[in-house]
């Protein structure tokens, strides 16, 4: 039983928990996305073609996916910081050793080692703000937390050239990877719980609440097919904007605007529903806007029009992000919280796996992008109809 003086002492220490989380989100995508700007550099040196370079960040999803379900499972059982931690020390200590890569096979084994460390993290971080956090501040809370992805892609495009540069690519991975071990041992020794696993919990009773919850299963297919579009835009977007003629660097500075906008839309979305409450229609409004948005943008020949509508696009889409683990969690109760998010998560990313395979097959059919982009916002059209069927979860 916890103390009135220990909920006091958690109570003041849930924003060093916020920070601790938050930073673990930003140096696992900056681990995932520290390989792309090092494509230029390390492909010759190793002889690797692109078909190569590309499967490193396939192999990275290979690693991510199989995580999520053991890592919430193991999240609820043994406790946030000992699977967080150990985590993140395995993902520096493979990152670290891509500065090592002598061949392709090498590297692809370590990607995909980084990803099974990886995949741990969103499920221990919605556990641990489900403990810190009251019911009137989870938006503000989760919302600080996804913005954290954004955030981290944005570091790996500014990061990772500038550690290069300095100190070569085996540098940049092993400077990367020393400060996600060091996070990973601070963690461990920082993160206290207010809420310690039950004994008696049994290692499958997560998968129980999640598939007899019908609201949750239908969040985390609305969530499915919100990263049906967004996952589809981050992959072919710059191959489209290159088309239309403009340089690589021009096609980055549309993404880079784009991320901006999910960087700041994830706080301020999670603020405006602990305010106004109804996290169910802030998504649905969100989801309705990104529809004719998605169209719109892939109808875009001007550099100048696709970074300011990539800004709203990135803004109005990432808006949506933080209610989908927050509904989640709020239905499975912080008992099964990792789980509940770990299952979801696996779900989510499964359109990350399905979709760019699938609008590249027809863009190679087609030869053009314009079909792709309808089919893109087909993703939050039919995750409406999806979130009609859901009540929304009640506060604590």
């Amino acid at each position: 039983m916890v103390s009135q003086v220990q909920k006091e002492e958690y109570s003041q220490y849930r924003w060093v928990i916020m920070a601790l989380m938050f930073a673990s989100f930003v140096l696992t995508f900056l681990a995932r996305f520290a390989w792309p700007p090092l494509i230029p550099v390390v492909v010759p040196v190793l002889n690797m073609n692109m078909s190569q370079a590309g499967a490193y960040m396939t192999a990275f999803y290979i690693g991510y996916v199989i995580t999520q379900i053991p890592a919430g499972i193991l999240a609820d059982r043994f406790g946030v910081r000992t699977i967080l931690g150990v985590s993140l020390v395995i993902e520096g200590i493979s990152t670290w050793a891509m500065g090592t890569v002598t061949s392709f096979d090498m590297g692809f084994t370590l990607r995909v080692v980084t990803g099974l460390g990886a995949g741990a993290i969103m499920s221990s971080c919605a556990r641990a703000l489900m403990e810190w956090f009251p019911a009137k501040e989870r938006g503000t809370a989760f919302g600080l937390l996804l913005a954290a992805p954004s955030g981290g892609l944005l570091l790996a495009n500014y990061v990772v050239p500038a550690l290069n540069n300095a100190f070569n690519w085996q540098g940049a991975f092993q400077g990367i990877g020393i400060a996600t071990i060091l996070l990973g041992v601070l963690i461990y020794f920082m993160v206290k719980t207010s809420d310690e696993p039950k004994g008696e919990k049994t290692f499958f009773g997560g998968f129980k609440v999640f598939f007899t919850n019908r609201n949750i299963v239908l969040v985390a297919i609305a969530g499915f097919c919100l990263m049906w579009m967004e996952l589809g835009l981050a992959t072919w977007a710059n191959a489209y904007i290159k088309k239309l003629g403009f340089s690589v660097k021009e096609a980055g500075m549309v993404l880079i605007w784009y991320s901006l906008g999910g960087l700041i839309a994830p706080a301020i979305s999670g603020w405006v529903s602990d305010k106004i409450g109804n996290r169910k229609n802030i998504l649905i409004a969100a989801y309705a806007v990104s529809i004719p948005l998605t169209v719109y943008f892939g109808s875009l020949t001007t550099l100048s029009m696709l970074n300011i509508v990539g800004f709203v696009y990135g803004f109005c889409s990432y808006f949506s992000n933080p209610h989908l683990s927050i509904m989640i969690s709020e239905y499975a109760g912080k008992e099964w919280a990792a789980t509940a998010n770990g299952i979801a998560n696996f779900i989510f990313q499964l359109a990350s796996m399905i979709g760019p395979l699938v609008f590249g097959g027809v863009i190679d059919l087609s030869g053009s992008f314009s079909t792709v982009w309808y089919m893109m916002a087909a993703g939050p059209l039919v995750g409406i109809l999806v979130l009609f069927s859901i009540r929304p979860p009640s506060a604590e």
